[in-house]
């Protein structure tokens, strides 16, 4: 077993840390910028999320949009304005476009390296906090993203990362604090609210941890105070709570029950799933990042927690986040993406356990097995960076390509029926996309085998309609009615156009 008393991780010559930096700050640049409006190619999510900026810098709406109307619901719900008032605001400056927005995920991407660095060499010093930023551009999988792909999506996992990450770094500096333990637990406790905010699911998790710090803290650590264990949360939830009053009260037409239901049905039913296939996938995952040392990592931490002192309860709270999202990621959906936060918060564990074992052969005179450890972890850096790199070189401008085709084929008065929403980013055309209370109908007929998809957007007879990757995905246009009444007009990618005959 490894004992932190047997290791005893030496400070590397300064002069090699600042170097090893710059070229990880570099390689972190490449790989956050090159081919950023083609590499990945743009999706669902991504261009729904889109369509709220871009609604409310050219009409003064804060919400989604169809040609029927607005739309409150949806991506207005599922991220938060933290990621879309920023967007917003390249947009009114920079004009409308996805290398702008995706440009603002990047900025947070960026924003969440810096600061899990800061965090990890204010706990373990700069050895280990050098390792978890390489592990952290390796956090993909073979056949999954990590957060050099997510910090090239407008998505808002990297952002809520950024915010819990800055909250923890506060928490921590709280807790080892004096004289300034109540005004950096406020800021903690406004970080982790932002991260609220910013990703709703990230409440699932946040508070419950915050709260199981706190009774451990009393309990068993007694290492801070009450400021410290309360303010946290309870700013936290606040701002949450605020958020979620505004969005019922002002984001909707409807009434407060109203909204509240809607708010409820646009949430989908993805959160708890309780499935056997959904759980079996989220195993699979899960023992896959960083070369299989996940669960070993988080294991490892909690033993080294169980010491009663401030640094070990600053272990502990990056261990229980990833740790509770994992028991939740096991019963849920079983989407890569949702466990993506654990994932990246589970990068400082890895680098922990990698540079005890070094350390614990090195002092057991076992060099071999130490070599052997650098290896494997070299291994499992440099596989996962190559395969981000492959990926960011293989760019796909397919949605700009059939993009570039409407405007120039389709008249923007036209109303084109698609189930691809980042049309709607790339173009000007008025677009009807089926209703949003059809995505988790959707989404559990293709991941769990649900009820049947049904949607007669067809019926209304549209002269044109679009079917990209998701509407082909879902099956939400009858294949019959497209090869009877319409032609396929122009193809790109994995984009097809009909158009309707005479």
């Amino acid at each position: 077993m490894i004992t932190s008393a047997a290791v005893k991780v030496q400070p590397i010559n300064r002069t090699w840390e600042g170097i090893a930096l710059v070229g990880i700050i570099i390689l972190a640049l490449l790989l956050a910028l090159v081919n950023l409006p083609y590499a990945p190619r743009t999706w669902f999510d991504e261009g729904s999320h889109l369509h709220v900026p871009k609604t409310l810098v050219q009409r003064g709406v804060y919400a989604d949009i169809s040609s029927e109307g607005f739309r409150y619901y949806g991506p207005t719900v599922g991220v938060g304005p933290t990621v879309m008032l920023p967007i917003a605001l390249v947009f009114q400056l920079f004009g409308v476009g996805l290398l702008q927005g995706r440009l603002v995920i990047a900025a947070y991407g960026l924003l969440a390296f810096a600061v899990g660095f800061a965090l990890a060499r204010k706990i373990h010093g700069g050895r280990v906090a050098l390792l978890s930023l390489a592990l952290s551009l390796a956090s993909r999988t073979v056949g999954f993203d990590g957060m050099v792909e997510y910090s090239r999506q407008v998505l808002g996992e990297i952002p809520g990362l950024a915010f819990l990450f800055l909250g923890a770094l506060a928490w921590i500096s709280a807790l080892h604090s004096r004289d300034r333990v109540t005004v950096l637990s406020s800021l903690a406790g406004l970080g982790f609210g932002l991260a609220l905010v910013t990703k709703n699911q990230f409440v699932l998790i946040l508070p419950p941890t915050l709260v199981l710090l706190a009774l451990l803290d009393w309990r068993y650590y007694r290492a801070g105070n009450w400021a410290h264990r309360l303010l946290p949360v309870i700013i936290a939830c606040a701002c949450f709570g605020l958020w979620t009053l505004v969005q019922l009260q002002f984001l909707g037409p409807g009434g407060f029950a109203a909204n509240l239901a809607q708010t409820r049905q646009a949430a989908g039913g993805a959160i708890f799933v309780f499935d056997r296939e959904a759980s079996l996938r989220a195993v699979r995952y899960i023992i896959q990042p960083y070369g299989g040392l996940l669960l070993p990592a988080l294991a490892y931490g909690l033993w080294r927690c169980r010491a009663r002192t401030p640094q070990a309860l600053s272990e502990l709270l990056l261990l229980l986040l990833p740790i509770l999202w994992l028991c939740w990621y096991l019963v849920s959906l079983g989407w890569p993406r949702y466990a993506f936060p654990a994932v990246a918060f589970g990068a400082l564990a890895v680098a922990r356990l990698l540079a005890d074992m070094i350390g614990t052969l090195r002092t057991g005179r076992r060099p071999i097995l130490a070599w052997a450890v650098v290896a494997y972890a070299a291994l499992i850096i440099a596989l996962p960076i190559t395969l981000s790199a492959q990926a960011i070189l293989q760019a796909d401008d397919s949605a700009q390509r059939m993009a570039a085709y409407l405007d120039a084929h389709v008249p923007t008065t036209s109303i084109v029926e698609t189930w691809e929403p980042e049309l709607g980013v790339l173009t000007d055309h008025r677009y009807h996309y089926p209703p949003i209370s059809l995505l988790d109908t959707a989404v559990r007929q293709t991941w769990l085998s649900g009820p049947a998809l049904r949607y007669d957007g067809l019926s209304d007879r549209p002269q044109f309609v679009v079917v990209g990757s998701f509407g082909a995905w879902v099956g939400i246009y009858a294949g019959e009615i497209l090869e009877r009444d319409y032609t396929l007009t122009q193809h790109e990618g994995l984009y097809n156009l009909y158009v309707r005959r005479p």
